[in-house]
């Protein structure tokens, strides 16, 4: 087993008194909340930038999101993100991801709007796809109002978010009018959990094989849809003419390979791909910033490199 960076390892252990809310031992709603209580590792709120919560209508209702914008920016156009979060499709929210989404609006210098898509198991596979593909068509259409520049227009997500980001771009792409770029932390982008990574870090810590199969078998119960490449991006036959992409990965995580092999894909699809994996980390190791220093680290590489293919 890869040694844990000794941040990740002290962190384990102060968190050790605190009882984890394990799948199937507790209600979805317990569950949900255990994810909530870790906001308070992510670090301090940046405040500046301006923030608004706005609704949007997609073709099952409509989606609470979030729009951010650096601070004095009003008066030009800038370019934007779409960012789901991850959650394994059943947890996360909008505030979960607040203190991350303020970090890549200020240090990108982007306006991001951060989608609370529908979550399972009261939504099932291809509900949060749905919400994903309807946001960024109404996002494309209504840029000038949010102050987006339209044609600077990026997709992003971690973990299963990572995996709607994707399949966004891929839509795009298929219909002619692609996306500018994708940026993807941790991604999880294999339903069939396939990657040799999951033998090898399927204990954790923070996401566990366990964990990952309750997951897809709440959102993605029939076993047919995890081989369609819009619930497992990887399978895809050809990803040529994707957008050029940036990778933020984990070493000591289930899902490391999914990020290894999307991105050995990319790269043989002619696609310019920046991929880096961080060692001795867990997933998700960039939500833990504020005890993480590669955390932090990982957030300013992620900004820097979406806010380089964007300009």
């Amino acid at each position: 087993m890869t040694a844990l960076d000794p941040q990740v390892a002290q962190l384990l252990n102060d968190l050790a008194a605190r009882p984890r809310a394990q799948p199937g031992d507790v209600s979805i709603a317990d569950y949900r909340q255990a994810g909530e209580s870790l906001v308070a590792l992510a670090g301090p709120l940046n405040k500046h930038c301006a923030v608004d919560d706005i609704i949007i209508p997609v073709r099952e209702g409509s989606v609470a999101a979030r729009r951010y914008r650096p601070s004095g920016s009003t008066t030009q156009r800038l370019p934007g993100v779409m960012y789901t979060h991850g959650g394994g499709f059943v947890r996360g929210s909008l505030d979960s991801h607040d203190r991350l989404c303020r970090e890549l609006c200020v240090q990108g210098g982007l306006i991001v709007v951060s989608v609370a898509y529908h979550l399972a198991p009261e939504n099932q596979f291809p509900r949060a796809h749905n919400d994903a593909l309807d946001t960024f068509a109404w996002l494309t259409d209504h840029a000038i109002e949010l102050g987006i520049d339209a044609d600077s227009l990026a997709v992003a997500g971690d973990s299963s978010g990572a995996s709607l980001a994707v399949a966004v771009a891929n839509a795009r792409r298929s219909q002619g009018v692609p996306v500018k770029a994708q940026g993807l932390l941790c991604p999880a982008l294999d339903a069939t959990m396939g990657s040799d990574s999951i033998e090898r870090y399927g204990e954790g810590p923070f996401l566990t094989r366990k964990v990952l199969q309750w997951s897809y078998d709440l959102y993605v119960p029939n076993a047919g849809d995890r081989q369609s490449p819009l619930a497992s991006p990887v399978l895809a036959r050809s990803l040529e003419g994707s957008p050029p992409a940036v990778i933020i990965s984990a070493q000591v995580d289930p899902v490391a390979d999914d990020a290894r092999r999307y991105s050995a894909k990319l790269t043989a699809a002619g696609v310019s791909v920046h991929s880096e994996e961080y060692p001795g980390m867990p997933h998700s190791f960039v939500l833990l910033a504020g005890v993480l220093d590669k955390g932090e680290h990982a957030i300013a590489s992620f900004a820097s490199g979406l806010a380089g293919l964007l300009r």
